[in-house]
């Protein structure tokens, strides 16, 4: 199984946050993500991890992340 990405307004939907404010914390470094042409990827984990370090528990459920390599 392939990581799954987001785009950045799926990102910001599934957070419950402005696109904005994702685009404010993958320039200060806070949240990693790949630019490609004009939108931004950010991945399953990524996003979850970035939540999680923002105070909120788990998105996807522990079962979706444990292997992310299947």
């Amino acid at each position: 199984m392939k990581q799954q990405a987001y785009s950045l307004k799926d990102s910001a939907s599934i957070l419950g946050v402005h696109p904005d404010t994702l685009r404010r914390a993958i320039k200060s470094g806070k949240l990693k993500a790949a630019k490609i042409r004009k939108d931004y990827r950010i991945g399953k984990i990524e996003l979850e991890r970035f939540f999680q370090a923002m105070g909120g528990g788990r998105l996807f459920g522990e079962n979706n992340l444990k292997n992310p390599n299947k």
